[in-house]
């Protein structure tokens, strides 16, 4: 059925107006979702009205498929993100031909896209959301065809508790376990892996492009070896449960050795585990390869090769800081400069770098460490983060000296930084003569270039974002989803920038008056780009979605 035809049914059987309408279809533009799943997400109807309403007027054939068996090349012919974005599962496959239990059946948009993704022929059938949540979390949720009963559960959550059931539990199966988590963590290119238990069961996540996602977890009765086995690899204690530990280890896969951070924290129903997984091959790139605009990325090469001096990499945590400060210290020419860093913890051990990390257990703090430093005579420091007064003064007083000083600081924007340190009690001399730039960033999802087209976005948005009135007629770009990208329409991460570098002006503006709309003000007028309109211009290139980076530079602008 065409839109226009359910809009006027809508408004004829159920009363809606033509401005709630409009407020689902702009919705529909920037998500994609289905259009009667949004009518209920937006508390227009109620999940039975719409059914019944789908039912009555428009005889869509229903069905249940919380109650039926479901064969596993059938519920796998579409990916789980698919299946959650859409608000489908997969049900009968015969040929070219799958049937699929949708919320919205009307939905052509959304059954094109289903095809595509399949390959098939998608035939819809009138499902409720409860059903199709039930039918999903029932064979994606946990793994396999196996309903897990309540009493299990508690089981395994400790609510009921049988040392004898861990005898019954085979070390092998634990083992296979973890490194079919790591691997499939691996494959989806995550940063992280989370395994955590609640009163439901377990839940498998990795965070993927910055976002979690869910995915089917290891069966409940190995959950308690499977974290017992990361606990021994990261050579942590397995019979203290009531205190966070953190540990790393590494593990070979198919030739690939691959290096992970490991917390585990106690909750109510038992520990959880949260493995970071380090990839040097996307730490470790390029400048060219982060995102930086060609002005951008010349300007910071310009300080890399200053001889003394300090540079500050800021944003929150997750905003790819140790990636930036560890591809620069990558471009340095490390057989003829002597480069030490300080570290918490030291992620990848760099060539011709000597990297320490901290033990604060054992009196090595960033401090203690960078006084002892000073005194090998190298050319070149990194200090993992600046976080108290002591760190941040030998820090500053090394620049002065002859050194070159990388370091990061969590501030939302560059001028920040400054504000910040005088905070810490940093004296506004000590900066204005030592600090010589600080390079702002996020990290911004960018577009699947498999399924990548072209749309119009809504005014709200363009006049949100700030997009200059002789920009609005430019192309605009969004991911679809597909198959290469989970459905998500974004594959991938790249960095935006904004770089101060400290001129004179700026010196005398940190000595005289130290305020960040100052700060800013002289920023900009050196030459700075904010955070927003080096978003802009990633969105006009084609690269990300406005959404993407009005999310990510809201709290700045405000």
């Amino acid at each position: 059925m065409k839109r226009e035809e359910l809009i006027k049914l809508l408004m004829e059987k159920e009363g809606l107006r033509k401005d709630q309408i409009d407020i689902v279809a702009g919705e529909k533009e920037k998500t994609g979702a289905p259009f009667g799943y949004l009518l209920i997400k937006f508390g227009l109807l109620s999940a039975d009205r719409w059914y019944n309403f789908v039912l009555k007027e428009l005889k869509i054939v229903p069905i249940n498929p919380s109650g039926i068996d479901i064969e596993k090349n059938v519920i796998s012919s579409l990916p789980e993100f698919t299946c959650r974005k859409y608000r489908t599962i997969p049900v009968y496959r015969g040929g070219k031909k799958i049937i699929c239990g949708m919320v919205d059946p009307t939905d052509e948009e959304a059954i094109t896209e289903l095809g595509k993704i399949a390959s098939m022929e998608i035939e819809p059938r009138l499902s409720k959301d409860s059903d199709i949540k039930t039918g999903l979390d029932r064979y994606l949720a946990q793994g396999s065809l196996k309903i897990i009963s309540p009493v299990e559960k508690m089981e395994a959550a400790g609510r009921i508790f049988k040392p004898s059931d861990l005898k019954e539990i085979s070390d092998s199966s634990a083992v296979a376990a973890v490194e079919d988590i790591i691997a499939k963590a691996v494959e989806a290119k995550a940063t992280d892996a989370h395994i955590e238990i609640e009163e439901e069961g377990i839940k498998l996540r990795y965070r993927i492009n910055g976002v979690l996602y869910e995915f089917p977890p290891p069966p409940l009765e190995l959950y308690s070896a499977i974290i017992s086995h990361i606990k021994v690899l990261s050579m942590l204690d397995i019979a203290e449960k009531r205190i966070p530990q953190d540990g790393y280890f590494k593990l070979k896969l198919s030739g690939r050795d691959v290096d992970l951070r490991v917390s585990t924290f106690p909750t109510i129903f038992g520990e959880m585990a949260a493995m970071r997984i380090l990839d040097k091959r996307n730490i470790v790139s390029g400048l060219e390869q982060l995102g930086f605009l060609p002005r951008t990325l010349h300007r910071w090469r310009m300080l890399l090769e200053e001889p003394y001096g300090i540079l500050l990499v800021t944003g929150p945590t997750g905003s790819g800081k140790t990636t930036t400060l560890y591809s620069s210290l990558n471009e340095l020419d490390g057989i003829h400069k002597k480069i030490i860093t300080v570290e918490d913890p030291v992620e990848y051990h760099l060539k011709n770098v000597d990297q320490t990390q901290i033990n604060p257990k054992s009196g090595l703090t960033f401090a203690v460490a960078l006084r002892s430093i000073l005194r090998q005579d190298p050319d070149v420091v990194m200090v993992g983060e600046i976080r108290d007064l002591e760190t941040a003064e030998i820090s500053f007083r090394a620049a002065q000296t002859g050194q070159l000083v990388f370091s990061t600081l969590h501030t939302n924007t560059a001028p920040g930084a400054v504000i910040r340190l005088i905070d810490m009690g940093v004296e506004p001399y000590l900066i204005a003569s030592s600090l010589i730039g600080v390079l702002n960033q996020r990290l911004v999802r960018s577009i699947c270039v498999n399924c990548r087209e072209r749309y119009t976005p809504l005014k709200e948005e363009i006049k949100q974002l700030g997009i200059p009135d002789g920009k609005t007629e430019h192309a605009f770009f969004r991911g679809k989803g597909c198959h290469m990208c989970n459905g998500t329409g974004f594959g991938g991460r790249i960095g935006i920038f904004e770089l101060m570098i400290i001129n004179e002006d700026l010196r005398r503006g940190i000595m005289v008056n130290p305020e960040v709309d100052r700060v800013k003000e002289l920023a900009k007028k050196a030459g700075m780009r904010v955070l927003r309109e080096d978003g802009i211009t990633k969105v006009l290139e084609g690269k990300t979605t406005i959404s993407e980076v009005l999310y990510s530079t809201k709290k700045d602008e405000d």
